[in-house]
């Protein structure tokens, strides 16, 4: 059960990336495909393996589904950061985490053909997980209309990176196939680039100490260094666990939205603007409810 503890430690780091993805979508970095597009290219970072011999060359189908999985990784980003500049971070991101485990439960059932499936103790602890997901968020599901697609897209996408990436390393060892899945990742970056608006942010020029605005800056690498060893731990997460019990990482993303409610309450007072959200005393025991929910579900995968 190592899987589980990898997992955590990725979705703590998670939590705070989302956190400086809001406070940036919130205005420094305006276009979401700037920002999926830095994220892109900044996975190429992987290639450094390749003097070191983790290079296999990998049969064509695996070489596809690592492929796929790496792109599906950054349209999935520019998805959610989509979500996240029409919606506030409390909200956008367990809609997101938690249609997540849903697409890759109904994903890995298909690609296996119904040989990894959750064991009913499992399943159990897989919805709690789920529902504490969704019961983090403030009362009712209020979905702005121009963010529907993306909160429905950005999942999808998600999902297909997890159990893409599964099928890899069934394969592959860890690194192997982390190093293939990076060209899956670059390559969707270099999408971007189609847009004008894209390339000419990314390719003007300052003088010394000017920056183009929509660049970003420290903080971005910043979230981007959190936001890279969370991805590397959640990977490392699947290469463990069974094939069976890999949408239950996308549904150990709670943890994840715990950790931004907490934070959210702290930065709240300094940021309203960005990550002030009214509370009543019935949301407060809501969310406290949905953590105890996501605890127990966490409970269960830790004795099974």
């Amino acid at each position: 059960m190592v899987w589980i503890f990898v997992a955590l430690a990725a979705f703590s780091l998670f939590a705070a990336m989302a956190l400086i993805d809001k406070f940036l979508l919130s205005g420094k970095v305006g276009d979401p495909r700037i920002y999926a597009f830095y994220v892109g290219i900044l996975s190429s970072a992987a290639l450094l393996l390749l003097p070191f011999g983790f290079w296999t060359k990998p049969a064509p189908p695996v070489f596809g589904w690592a492929f796929l999985a790496g792109a599906a990784q950054i349209y999935g980003n520019f998805f959610y950061f989509s979500a996240l500049k029409r919606m506030e971070a409390a909200r956008a991101v367990p809609v997101v985490g938690s249609l997540t485990p849903i697409g890759a439960f109904f994903l890995t059932a298909a690609v296996s053909g119904g040989a990894a499936v959750l064991d009913q103790k499992e399943m159990a602890g897989f919805f709690l997980l789920i529902l504490g997901g969704w019961m983090i968020m403030a009362r009712g599901i209020s979905i702005k209309k121009e963010a529907i697609l993306f909160v429905l897209a950005a999942p999808l996408f998600f999902a297909a990176n997890t159990v893409a990436a599964k099928l890899v390393y069934l394969q592959l060892p860890f690194l192997n196939g982390f190093l293939l899945m990076a060209f899956g990742s670059v390559a969707a970056a270099i999408t971007f680039l189609a847009s004008k608006s894209v390339r000419r942010t990314v390719f003007s020029f300052r003088r010394a100490g000017q920056r183009a605005k929509g660049k970003p800056g420290g903080l971005f690498f910043l979230g981007q260094a959190l936001g890279a060893s969370a991805f590397l731990l959640q990977s490392f997460a699947v290469s463990l666990a069974p094939q069976a019990s890999v949408p239950a990482i996308n549904a150990m993303a709670g943890v994840q939205y715990g950790l931004i409610f907490i934070f959210s309450l702290f930065l709240a007072r300094r940021w309203p603007e960005i990550f002030g959200a009214r509370l009543s005393p019935a949301d407060l025991v809501q969310k406290i409810a949905a953590i105890l929910l996501i605890a127990a579900g966490l409970a269960i995968f830790a004795a099974n």
